[in-house]
Parts: structure tokens; sequence; C-alpha cells
């Protein structure tokens, strides 16, 4: 994170531009390195991944579908009660 335009950058990409440039690429003011924080995150933890039955286009359409009419007859119902 840098303290003056407090934008997040990826680690690698902002150290060549520091050292190429030596400023802040959303400011371009001076002497950036100092004003560099890292931050330190906890392991992201594992998601399971999507059903392989999620991978074909109309089976996610389907899906699409079902939470659409879902979500439709979710706002309808108190309508009508």
């Amino acid at each position: 994170v840098s303290l003056k335009s407090e934008h997040l950058y990826k680690h690698h990409f902002i150290e060549n531009y520091v050292s190429e440039n030596g400023t802040d690429p959303m400011t371009g003011e001076g002497p950036m390195e100092e004003d560099l924080i890292p931050i330190k995150t906890s392991k992201p933890s594992s998601a399971s991944p999507c059903p392989a039955t999620l991978t074909s286009i109309l089976v996610i359409l389907h899906t699409l579908q079902n939470e659409w009419d879902a979500l439709i007859l979710e706002r309808y119902l108190p309508r009508t009660q």
C-alpha cells in the first residue's frame, strides 16, 4: 500500500516501477520506497471448486434462470401478503 496515493499494488510490479522511475505511479510524486507499507494476509481458505456440472453454458444459463425465478418469487410473495 502506498501512503501517498493510498493505492494497493502487487509487490513485484511496484518494485519494478519504483526501480525504473522512483515515483508513485498514481501521483507522480518523488521518492516512493519509504512510502510503501507491506500488507500481511493469512493464507486464503481453500474454496471448493465449481461443480463439474456447471461447466456447460446451457447448465449455467439454467442455473441463472432458476436463481432469477427464486429472486422474483421472493420479492413477489411479500407484496401479495
